[in-house]
């Protein structure tokens, strides 16, 4: 091969790493997903062998095969691996506003059976659930980023929120909405995740009570009884 010659196929084999628009990721793209995902499913597992407050970034680098520099790469700190985590867990938590939205007619029956695939819910989602909670009472981004999805949760109820032509009673039901999400939270995580002792035939017919009340308090007078 001519000196001309090496040059064009060396050319050629430097052009094959570079990414080029519309064709697929290289490699290396591809290798960066992969540890990004090793690092995020390592630091779910050292939170639940650990606890949040236990598990260090060394820790999840370790368990990724990777070191704590290159943990540093993609994550800022633990609290990001959460807030990953928590975003793949809120299209369920949406879906079950959602669902209770697409109730027509509230009964307790119905929203008795809205609170029980709730409890299903976080009973199948304990292991992030439990993360999320340590977190919570130390990292101010996992709290903002679970206020925000619970506040915004009524853009997933268009029935029960699009009664509400006024501004300021539209924000009521908002504010309404997100006290009794706190409440639930609250017991879901002690009756569910921790499973405190509480007689559930009762707690069912206490959030019942209160979850049908709000219900009802959004529909006109016209169409209530």
């Amino acid at each position: 091969m001519t000196a001309p010659e090496k040059k064009s196929a060396q050319r050629g084999r430097s052009s094959e790493l570079l990414d080029i628009p519309g064709q697929k990721p290289s490699s290396r793209e591809a290798q960066k997903r992969l540890t990004r995902e090793r690092l995020i499913t390592a630091g779910e597992a050292e939170f639940r062998i650990r606890g949040y407050n236990e598990t260090t970034a060394e820790n999840i680098a370790t368990s990724a095969g990777t070191s704590r520099a290159t943990f540093y790469v993609y994550f800022k700190s633990k609290a990001e691996v959460v807030l990953e985590l928590m975003q793949r867990s809120s299209p369920d938590v949406l879906r079950a506003y959602s669902d209770l939205d697409a109730i027509t007619k509230p009964t307790l029956r119905n929203v008795k059976a809205w609170l029980r695939s709730t409890m299903a819910l976080w009973d199948t989602r304990r292991s992030d659930f439990t993360i999320m909670e340590q977190a919570l009472a130390n990292d101010d981004a996992v709290t903002d980023m679970w206020i925000s999805t619970l506040a915004n949760s009524y853009q997933v109820m268009p029935r029960t929120f699009g009664r509400f032509t006024n501004a300021k009673d539209h924000e009521k039901a908002r504010l309404h909405l997100l006290t009794l999400q706190s409440a639930l939270e609250r017991m879901m995580y002690f009756a569910v995740i921790r499973r405190r002792p509480v007689k559930m035939d009762l707690l069912l017919d206490t959030l019942a009570d209160q979850w049908l009340a709000f219900l009802e308090s959004t529909f006109p007078e016209s169409e209530k009884g």
